[in-house]
């Protein structure tokens, strides 16, 4: 996805700076660096639990500049239900903020339901 793959640590340490503010602070900065990892690769594989006990296994991507007020245009499709795709554009700060806030295969709660409902995610305080 991004072309920094000969040189990804140092991009790794020039981002962290950049992103701090929007995603909780110093507070996060442990688990900043595992979710710029993953917004860098542009796509991240998880699955989606459901009340009952079932669950349906998704692909997030995304394409755009890892700034983070740049837009990142965005596209989440489930290999179960290949017709069901959902397209929208993120500020790459946010999907970091979503990323650090996995939790193994999950995406948090807030993510959902700014997809489904268009709620305001509100997880990290601003640094």
């Amino acid at each position: 996805m991004f072309p920094f793959k000969n040189n990804r640590r140092s991009v790794l340490d020039a981002l962290i700076p950049l992103f701090v503010p929007y995603c909780g602070g110093i507070t996060y900065q442990p688990r900043l660096e595992s979710a710029l990892h993953v917004l860098l690769q542009g796509e991240w594989d998880g699955e989606r639990l459901l009340a009952g006990g079932g669950s349906h296994r998704f692909t997030l991507g995304w394409q755009g500049e890892p700034a983070p007020m740049e837009n990142l245009s965005c596209n989440l499709r489930f290999p179960d239900h290949p017709d069901v795709i959902y397209d929208f554009t993120v500020p790459a700060h946010q999907m970091v903020a979503w990323l650090l806030l996995r939790d193994s295969t999950q995406l948090p709660e807030s993510f959902w339901r700014w997809l489904l409902t268009g709620e305001p995610p509100r997880d990290l305080p601003r640094g």
